[in-house]
């Protein structure tokens, strides 16, 4: 199945932002790993800013508490 030029288009843009939420996830965990939640919290909406990554309120505190609480390993 060939796909058009549209759709490769969208499916790249996905995979960049894939990308970049996973780059916003390792900074936080590397950086910030078993420290305050509110900490957490804080260092992961600074990330998503700098790597230019939309998050909603409740992917960032469940995020921020999988990290804080050293769940992700």
């Amino acid at each position: 199945m060939q796909r058009s030029a549209q759709e490769t288009t969208r499916l790249l843009h996905l995979v960049e932002e894939a990308a970049r939420i996973r780059m916003v996830w390792e900074e936080v965990a590397t950086t910030h790993c078993c420290q305050p939640s509110e900490e957490v919290k804080t260092a992961y909406t600074e990330a998503a800013d700098r790597w230019n990554v939309q998050l909603n309120e409740h992917t960032v505190r469940l995020s921020s508490a999988y990290i804080s609480g050293c769940d992700w390993e």
